[in-house]
């Protein structure tokens, strides 16, 4: 007893009676699957015994089997790939990407399932997973989905049926044998591509006219290919997800061209978009580089900013050039900042695009890189192979996917 009368005990009896459970399950399972397995089998030659990995750990499997059999039928009607489980398998692979490493995964499994397995074994089941979702993503199946009725919200109001799709790309850091002899920012680069798709679909604003997707309707890919392959990827996977069915669609990217002309190429009768943010961000640039006092710039870039949203870049550029001609004409990099807009305009009528309740901003896709790839690829110290560094983001792609 402690000192308030209670038996010690009582502090881990959750503890102590989930690793009984484990032990005995572990015991029972074996005994079960021993007895179907060890069941009298035409042609059969003798019997072996397997360690087998399951949701409550390794255990001793005995069976029958055929020489010259490629694979045993009992293990295959079990669901057994590589001595593991498909339950077991899901418990490592989701355990492998959702945690910061590999070791992190084991660990993570030994303390919460009683299953323990090595280092090396959980990243070969985790990578071939990731193959297995690269190939499920290439084969682009149909994926066409229906969403309840939804009780609006005060404010709420119907717009058109919308299927949208964003594309990002990130850098993640990979080994030597990945980066050289490719040019990056400062040298040689230390990071390989990687591309993220997100669709969606909304048929609903919010009180404030924004698009609000239905949760159920997204959908992640990614691709280390080169851009061309990328939009090839992009367009098979909008069709499987049935955006021609929506009353229209729209494109949405941060203004990096061969994102740009991916999605053209994919989705050519789609509404493009370049990132609000993004301009924003140049508008910003541009008017620091003008020359006029830290009060003006500040002053200067909250009316162009307040304009850009209102109308959109068109309005913005006409006010700079008939403004600011000089300043533009003595600040190349001013005048280059400037230069994005122009070269985007036509994308940024963030005025009318809101009035017809479309995105302005690519935050989904922008959220989805970081989720996908930063998170788990870009930790402190890492350097991963290209091809595993997309394996791992596919894994988490595929998860978040489900319908």
């Amino acid at each position: 007893m402690d000192a308030t009368g209670f038996p010690v005990a009582l502090n881990n009896l959750d503890r102590t009676l989930a690793g009984a459970v484990q032990r005995d399950m572990r015991l029972l399972l074996s005994g079960v699957l021993t007895r179907i397995g060890s069941l009298p089998t035409k042609a059969a030659h003798g019997y072996r015994v397997r360690q087998i990995l399951t949701c409550f750990g390794w255990i001793p499997v005995r069976y029958a089997y055929i020489r010259q059999a490629t694979e045993s039928a009992f293990l295959a009607a079990l669901g057994v790939v590589a001595r593991t489980t498909d339950a077991a398998r899901d418990r490592v692979v989701r355990s492998a990407a959702w945690c910061g490493s590999f070791a992190e995964g084991c660990q993570f499994l030994r303390q919460l399932t009683g299953m323990t397995l090595s280092i090396s074994k959980l990243r070969t089941l985790t990578l071939a997973f990731g193959d297995t979702c690269l190939q499920a993503q290439a084969a682009a199946r149909q994926d066409v989905r229906s969403y309840p009725e939804r009780t609006p919200k005060e404010g709420d109001r119907k717009t058109a049926h919308t299927f949208f799709c964003m594309l990002d790309g990130t850098g993640a850091p990979c080994t030597k044998k990945d980066t050289a002899g490719r040019p990056g920012k400062n040298g040689e680069a230390g990071t390989r591509q990687i591309r993220v798709a997100v669709f969606g679909e909304y048929g609903w604003l919010d009180p404030k006219g924004r698009p609000s997707p239905w949760r159920e309707s997204f959908s992640y890919a990614v691709s280390g290919d080169d851009i061309a392959e990328v939009a090839s990827l992009v367009r098979k996977l909008g069709i499987a997800r049935g955006c021609g069915k929506a009353e229209r669609m729209q494109c949405v990217a941060d203004g990096e061209e061969a994102l740009e002309k991916a999605l053209r190429d994919a989705f050519p009768d789609a509404i493009f978009t370049n990132d609000f943010m993004h301009a924003s961000s140049h508008l910003h640039a541009c008017c620091q580089n003008l020359g006029l006092p830290a009060e003006a710039v500040a002053k200067e870039y909250r009316f162009l900013k307040g304009l850009l949203y209102r109308w959109g870049a068109t309005s913005v550029i006409k006010r700079l050039e008939t403004r600011q001609p000089q300043a533009l004409a003595n600040s190349p990099t001013a005048d280059k900042e400037l230069d994005y807009l122009r070269k985007r305009q036509q994308n940024m009528t963030y005025g009318r695009l809101r009035k017809q309740g479309l995105f302005i901003a690519s935050g989904h896709v922008e959220a989805a890189a970081r989720v996908l790839v930063v998170r788990r690829c870009k930790q402190a110290g890492m350097h991963w192979r290209h091809k595993n560094a997309i394996r791992i983001s596919a894994i988490l792609a595929y998860f978040r996917s489900a319908a």
